[in-house]
């Protein structure tokens, strides 16, 4: 877990730029257990830091404006290739709120390599991997932030 801390911090430093997984590299479908989100603001931004570069998608429910009810996002680890690299790999993730306030955990998804039946792969509640998720995520949400309001103090 130090590795996070240490990533974390180089997500934050880095400035954003631009990446070859820009916004257009999304998959054209979702998980069939997340809602029609055809109305929803959506949020797009790429990042490249000396750690790792990537691309999100946060939407927003015209519901809820709060909150970033469903985020898409890729990340690839720059650092030589590792064990962390190695089991995560740079697929297109996807977490849900399926119900913003109650106390239950996101839901998850990996995308599969092409062709592979179903597209996409629930990444349970719980694990190591979507630990290893729900961490990847708040990163990938803290260079959001710093770019959208500046890096904090």
């Amino acid at each position: 877990m130090r590795g996070w801390a240490v990533i974390g911090l180089l997500l934050l430093g880095g400035p954003p730029a631009g990446s070859q997984n820009g916004a257009g590299a999304f998959a054209h479908d979702l998980p069939g257990a997340v809602v029609d989100v055809r109305s929803w603001e959506i949020v797009s931004g790429d990042f490249e830091t000396k750690a790792a570069r990537g691309a999100y998608r946060f939407y927003v429910n015209p519901r809820r404006q709060a909150i970033y009810q469903l985020m898409r996002y890729r990340v690839q680890l720059l650092a030589p290739e590792g064990e962390l690299q190695r089991r995560r790999g740079s697929s297109e993730r996807v977490a849900f709120v399926r119900r913003p306030g109650a106390p239950e955990p996101m839901l998850c998804w990996e995308r599969e390599p092409p062709g592979t039946v179903p597209a996409w792969r629930e990444v349970q509640a719980g694990t190591d991997e979507y630990k290893l998720e729900m961490a990847m995520i708040m990163q990938v949400l803290a260079v959001h932030r710093a770019v959208r309001v500046g890096p904090t103090p």
